[in-house]
């Protein structure tokens, strides 16, 4: 008869996913981004340059230098790819998010409904423009 030995320090299991957990929710990241720059940043753009300074209190000039500097100052702003091979939030989305609630002293949890953005991202990303 073998006699299997078990090892003498055995690492405990992770938890893991439990059944009855909440599914993470697809926040559609990229249909965000091309959403944002189809109405404002491209060439034909949805939205004339007047309205673009109606909604962010400046030229799409001066915002694209800003994005610039965030993304050369903190690489946070930077878009990444993820392990599940998604991307993240763009440069563009995430000061547009922050300036958003700076200019307008809008909650961060209203970036859900144009930019596809949770609370606590939007929360992060206008800590880290700041």
């Amino acid at each position: 008869m073998l006699h299997v030995r078990q090892p003498l320090f055995a690492v405990p299991r992770r938890g893991g996913s439990k059944p009855g957990n909440r599914r993470n929710i697809n926040w559609h990241r990229e249909a965000g981004a091309m959403l944002l720059v189809t109405d404002y940043f491209n060439d034909g753009a949805t939205h004339s340059p007047k309205e673009f300074r109606r909604r962010f209190r400046m030229n799409k000039e001066l915002l694209l230098k800003i994005v610039h500097g965030a993304r050369e100052y903190d690489k946070y702003f930077m878009a990444k790819k993820y392990c599940t091979s998604l991307w993240g939030f763009t440069s563009i989305q995430k000061c547009t998010a922050a300036i958003c609630c700076l200019a307008y002293g809008a909650p961060q949890d209203t970036a859900n409904d144009y930019l596809w953005m949770a609370e606590s991202t939007c929360t992060e990303t206008l800590y880290r423009f700041c």
